[in-house]
């Protein structure tokens, strides 16, 4: 036999089969970085909110491709589902508006718990105006990562970014993470910014200088679906001329009888720009309830709620934001300022900052066939489900208002200026505190 040929022979068969464990490899790592790569969707914008976000799309991923509103924020979601089986991944961005004041350590601390796992790994992205904060939580004995990052957004606004695998695929995980955030796009808002100059406009001018005679008063009977009368709305809003910083008061009265008798008296002190007040509500229900919500300085608002002492609830607001009782004021001067829309942050008598879109509409283009001067649409974008029409009359002020939800036909109220004397017939039990405004105090301060 020719040794020789026996060596090239097996020097040839061990040249072939590295060749072959070579192109192994390299298939492998072609197939790898196939699985890896992350290809993004188009830009998604979130409406009014100067916000757009890529998600997954492709190479396995599912993702929508419109934001949604789901517990309190708006979302995008996105699944891993190579070939037919299970979902091995999600992505998912959440909007969040005005929120809770909480450190970021805090926040990761919280995400955390709810996992299950252990923070293993920390770091940062920046790209453009946001910085990405991010940390990887590991489950023990499982194949599971859960990469969660926060950045904080101009106008008090979050994104919180959250991709989770579960099969052990780190890169997949840490690849979908980087290429959302670094696709993160802060672009302008001019609905935020005509609120913010809205609102600046109406603090130069100040409370007192909108007030007629000193006061604004005003008494609204309320109707259902049926249009059947079932209470009343009053309240009073005063400069009371007082050398003391909170010289603005306002003391209102929500009234309405069925089933259940719901019966809401609230306190109102700021001052003459509402850069500082202190709103308090009480419920007169079989079960009695109050809120006290506070404007500090550098626009901390604090929430805190009967029955739970030492527990309260810190949000930062800024310059988009006004508490509900003075919302006759601001759609006056949005009127008066020929502003078609603006987004503004709407402080509720309950502690909420719900972001709520203003838009001014010909009255004629309205269903119902109304007379008055001026029409205002306000859609809440808290996913509740329902938004209200205002009419104002020549002087700006709130003749009427109906409220109607989106999901139910049925289900309006109606809103109507109304002389006390009338309301006072309907409603004898308050017809002392309808005829005489200024015995709203007294009444507050009976009940609490």
């Amino acid at each position: 036999m020719d040794r020789t040929y026996d060596r090239k022979t097996a020097v040839r068969a061990k040249v072939a089969f590295l060749g072959l464990f070579v192109a192994a490899l390299l298939s492998a790592r072609l197939i790898v970085a196939a699985r890896c790569a992350v290809v993004l969707s188009d830009p998604i914008e979130l409406a009014h909110a100067g916000l757009s976000v890529a998600m997954p799309q492709g190479n396995g991923w599912n993702s929508v491709r419109k934001w949604e509103y789901k517990q309190g924020a708006f979302t995008l979601f996105g699944a891993f589902a190579p070939g037919s089986s299970a979902p091995t991944a999600s992505a998912r961005c959440d909007y969040v508006f005005p929120t809770e004041i909480i450190e970021t350590q805090k926040r990761f601390e919280l995400r955390r718990a709810e996992v299950g796992g252990e923070i293993v790994e920390t770091g940062q992205i920046r790209t453009g105006l946001v910085t990405v904060d991010w940390v990887r939580i590991e489950q023990a004995g499982v194949s599971f990562n859960c990469i969660f990052g926060t950045a904080e957004l101009p106008h008090n606004r979050r994104i919180n970014i959250e991709v989770r695998e579960g099969a052990g695929d780190i890169d997949l995980a840490r690849g979908v993470f980087k290429a959302i955030a670094m696709a993160l796009s802060i672009t302008q808002a001019p609905l935020l910014e005509a609120a913010s100059a809205i609102i600046a406009q109406m603090k130069a001018k100040g409370l007192a200088g909108s007030l007629d005679n000193k006061n604004r008063q005003g008494l609204f009977q309320i109707r259902n679906s049926r249009k059947r009368i079932i209470g009343f709305t009053t309240d009073v809003l005063i400069d009371t001329g007082s050398t003391s910083e909170l010289n603005i008061e306002a003391m209102g009265l929500y009234y309405t009888k069925g089933p259940l008798v719901h019966e809401e008296m609230t306190s109102f002190q700021s001052d003459n720009r509402f850069d500082r007040f202190t709103w308090k509500t009480e419920s007169a229900a079989a079960e009695r309830s109050g809120i006290e919500v506070v404007l500090e300085d550098k626009g901390i608002l604090t929430v805190t709620k009967s029955g739970e002492p030492g527990k309260s609830s810190r949000y930062q607001t800024g310059g988009t934001a006004i508490p509900e009782t003075l919302l006759e004021q601001l759609l006056g001067l949005i009127i008066e300022g020929g502003i078609k829309e603006a987004l503004v942050d709407v402080i509720t008598r309950h502690g909420r900052i719900v972001p709520t879109h203003i838009s001014q509409i010909k009255p004629q283009d309205a269903t119902a066939d109304q007379s008055e001067a001026y029409m205002i649409k306000l859609m809440p974008l808290s996913g509740r489900g329902f938004f209200q029409l205002v009419y104002l009359d020549e002087g700006k002020r709130i003749s009427e208002s109906q409220q109607y939800s989106l999901e139910r036909r049925d289900d309006k109220f109606f809103f109507e200026r109304a002389e006390p004397e009338d309301v006072a017939k309907l409603f004898p039990e308050h017809s002392e505190f309808i005829l005489q405004s200024d015995k709203l105090k007294q009444y507050f301060d009976k009940m609490i």
